[in-house]
């Protein structure tokens, strides 16, 4: 991981010396990443916001929002955390994406548990589970159905959805449904 650390940083140093904004994009989303796989949240959020304004589609910050709030999940900032699960899910409504709508629907409503508020939580699980029967996923309906039995109690500890082949990998472990689409960079 270090190496590909320095060899993204070496890529945002060159995007920014020629003004690159595509490449810095790039390279700003793979140090992200890097950092989230790692552990190391903060950085990966501060990395991520740098990234904000470069994104060029609705879709791309819908990731972003999702990624910088499953992010801020990890760091127990649960309120920054479901801030960035509704801007994740009214950007994935503006671009009518079941899949993204799902996923954001459960960063918030995990968000939700920790903050103890535990019926709008049940509420975006059941908008969750909705989608996920819209698009036939046996395995995240089953995470979604097990965490919200567990929402009156502590956490969204629900297993995560299996990733399938082609899909966009998640970033970060633990508790989350990863993310369904693969449409984004790597």
């Amino acid at each position: 991981m270090v190496a590909a650390l320095q060899s993204h940083r070496k890529d945002l140093e060159i995007a920014k010396e020629h003004a690159l904004p595509d490449a810095k994009s790039r390279a700003l989303d793979n140090i992200g990443r890097v950092f989230a796989r790692v552990g190391k949240f903060q950085q990966a959020i501060d990395t991520w916001e740098e990234k904000i304004p470069l994104a060029k589609t609705t879709l791309e910050k819908t990731w972003l929002f999702h990624e910088i709030g499953r992010c801020y999940l990890e760091l127990d900032q649960a309120w920054q955390a479901q801030h960035y699960g509704e801007k994740s899910q009214q950007c994935a409504e503006e671009e009518g994406d079941i899949e993204w709508q799902l996923n954001a629907s459960v960063l918030v409503a995990q968000a939700q548990v920790k903050l103890r508020d535990f019926e709008s939580a049940v509420s975006n699980f059941e908008k969750a589970l909705e989608r996920a029967k819209l698009v036939h996923n046996n395995e995240a309906q089953q995470a979604i159905i097990s965490a919200e039995a567990q929402a009156p109690g502590e956490a969204a500890d629900a297993p995560e959805a299996p990733l399938k082949t082609g899909q966009h990998p998640s970033p970060t472990h633990g508790v989350f449904l990863r993310p369904l689409h693969g449409s984004l960079p790597c």
